[in-house]
């Protein structure tokens, strides 16, 4: 199933019940399906497509992928092999560290 949005209480009694999350690049969207051991593949919201001003949500992306949190594209043309390699995936357990995720932030708005 597809959704646009949800009401939180909603979003999260779906995670909880699901077996893959596929998301868009949001740090929040993100971190809350890996919080839950949840396999998930992102899919980043696009400047050409006019989804966002810029492509934030890919560095978002490469750096959740490079730690192991998660399966990261960057474009939906990827999906159907995301698909096929989330089979064997195993997530790196996700441990809570604001420090970590403020300075990535930091680090990324630094930057551009």
């Amino acid at each position: 199933t597809i959704y646009n949005q949800l009401p939180l209480e909603e979003f999260y009694k779906l995670i909880n019940n699901a077996d893959l999350v596929i998301t868009h690049g949001g740090v929040g969207s993100i971190i809350s399906s890996i919080e839950t051991g949840k396999k998930v593949i992102a899919v980043p919201r696009l400047q050409k497509y006019k989804e966002h001003v810029n492509d934030h949500q890919l560095d978002i992306i490469k750096s959740f992928n490079d730690m192991g949190y998660i399966i990261g594209l960057n474009g939906v043309e990827e999906l159907t092999e995301a698909l096929e390699k989330v089979k064997d995936f195993q997530p790196k357990k996700y441990v809570k560290n604001t420090g970590k995720i403020l300075e990535i932030i930091e680090n990324f708005i630094d930057n551009n």
